[in-house]
C-alpha cells in the first residue's frame, strides 16, 4: 500500500509491483487514478479495504503483468543525468 504521492507510486511503479494506492488529497487522487488507469495497482480509501481486495491485489496476473510493463517502460526512459545533457548542450 502506498499514500499516493507520486514519488511514493513512482518508486513501486519503478519495481513492478501492482500497489494499493490510499490517496487522501492534492494530487494524490490524480496518482490514484492513473496507476488504477493503467492496470497497474488499485485505489482505495482506508474503510474499502477488505480481504477481498487485497487477495485480488497479490493475485491479479493482469494488474501483475500491467506494473511489470510500466517498470519496463520507466527501465528505457533516459537517465535524469542524461536529460540535463540534453537540456543544457
Amino acid at each position: 500500500m502506498v499514500p499516493g504521492d507520486s514519488s511514493t507510486a513512482l518508486g513501486a511503479l519503478d519495481a513492478g509491483i501492482p500497489q494499493l494506492v490510499l490517496p487522501d488529497g492534492s494530487d494524490r487522487f490524480i496518482t490514484a487514478a492513473a496507476v488504477h488507469q493503467r492496470g497497474a495497482g488499485l485505489s482505495a480509501t482506508a474503510e474499502e479495504i477488505t480481504p477481498a481486495l487485497l487477495h485480488r491485489l497479490l493475485t491479479d496476473d493482469t494488474m501483475t503483468r500491467a506494473a511489470r510493463e510500466v517498470s519496463t517502460e520507466i527501465a528505457a526512459m533516459p537517465s535524469p543525468t542524461t536529460m540535463a545533457k540534453h537540456l543544457t548542450t
